[in-house]
């Protein structure tokens, strides 16, 4: 009985929407290092200790990093009727909340600080199979 509810309950995980449950490395990996929804509270440290926890500073410092405020659902819909190709990529149709977090100075020793820029953006990103599984940029909200 335990083994049937464990199972049942992994079939209902899956077919939720937004599930993490994908069985893809790169729209996983992806994931862990472009987004943050709801958007963590680190104290004014943001960009430092977010770099730090997703491991985009070792063995070196990331120089940039743009972390995506968005469901899974919003993102993966640029690669569908929420984006519009651009050449190869995907620019999402509405603007996302984005922070990106650029190196300070010019070493990429540690420690790795960071200074953060958040803004709403267009995301440009690459899709497979319909997953995002690249962060390309992000393009300004101008206002006409």
């Amino acid at each position: 009985v335990m083994s049937s509810c464990l199972l049942a309950l992994l079939l209902v995980a899956e077919l939720l929407p937004g599930s993490s449950c994908t069985n893809n490395p790169r729209y996983e990996k992806f994931l862990s290092q472009h987004r943050d929804e709801p958007r963590s509270s680190f104290r004014g440290r943001y960009c430092d200790s977010l770099m730090k926890i997703r491991g985009l500073t070792k063995p070196h410092c990331k120089e940039v990093n743009t972390f995506i405020h968005g469901s899974k659902r919003q993102i993966r819909a640029v690669c569908a009727e929420g984006g519009l190709p651009s050449g190869q990529l995907r620019r999402s149709q509405r603007p996302f909340r984005v922070t990106t977090c650029t190196l300070r100075g010019d070493s990429a020793l540690h420690p790795c600080e960071y200074k953060e820029n958040t803004s709403p953006r267009y995301i440009v990103i690459g899709c497979e199979d319909g997953w995002p599984v690249h962060y390309d940029e992000s393009q300004i909200v101008t206002t006409a």
